[in-house]
């Protein structure tokens, strides 16, 4: 709807424009070149409204596309009254005054982020990325370890073999295990079956 007013405001605006250059020139008439110059940034963003906004973003935008129409409006009052003052000042001060807020008001929409889908996206693959604080550890034996390429298995002691990434193992610089190490893990469900994270080396037992 918004795109359809700013075509209408932009062409409608254009259009106005050249009414003074059929008795005199376009140069000449300052107004006529405000007025093409609102109606050239109605064009702009009609081009540049976006198909889907919520919250903030979208009050923004739509009070930004309001005040853009209206200075359009206002511009082809002062040029067809015609009107060259209002209280003692330039009357195309009116217009620019509200297309510099409209302006300010787009720019401050884009720079807001979109919270609606990013928020959801985020907190959620951090839930997924992370083991759960009461989730039970597991324990294990290291079945086999490549090196070389940083993946291997372990052998659950509640269970079947799981995979285990060397990303997986907790500390830094190369970080590897020792076939037939004693491990400590957490298991998580991940897009290619189960794997051990956050793993460590297992406390000894006390006999």
């Amino acid at each position: 709807m918004l795109k359809i007013a700013h075509l209408v405001a932009g062409f409608a605006a254009l259009l106005l424009s050249a009414v003074p250059s059929l008795s005199t020139s376009l140069l000449n008439t300052p107004d006529a070149i405000y007025l093409a110059l609102v109606g050239l940034l109605n064009l702009l963003l009609a081009a540049q409204q976006p198909t889907s906004l919520n919250g903030i973003r979208q009050q923004l935008q739509g009070l930004a596309s309001a005040l853009l129409i209206l200075a359009a409006v206002v511009q082809g009052l002062i040029l067809l009254a015609p009107l060259p003052n209002i209280g003692g000042q330039p009357a195309v001060w009116l217009t620019l005054l509200i297309a510099v807020i409209a302006i300010a008001l787009q720019l401050s929409s884009q720079l807001l982020p979109q919270a609606g889908h990013y928020d959801v996206r985020s907190s959620s693959s951090t839930q997924a990325s992370q083991p759960s604080s009461q989730e039970d550890r597991e324990t294990g034996t290291v079945k086999w370890f490549n090196t070389s390429k940083g993946f291997g298995f372990i052998s659950r002691d509640s269970g079947e073999d799981i995979f285990v990434h060397f990303r997986a193992i907790r500390g830094e610089g190369h970080r590897v295990l020792i076939e037939g190490q004693r491990v400590e893990f957490s298991v998580m469900q991940r897009d290619k079956g189960l794997q051990a994270e956050d793993v460590i080396a297992a406390a000894p037992s006390r006999r």
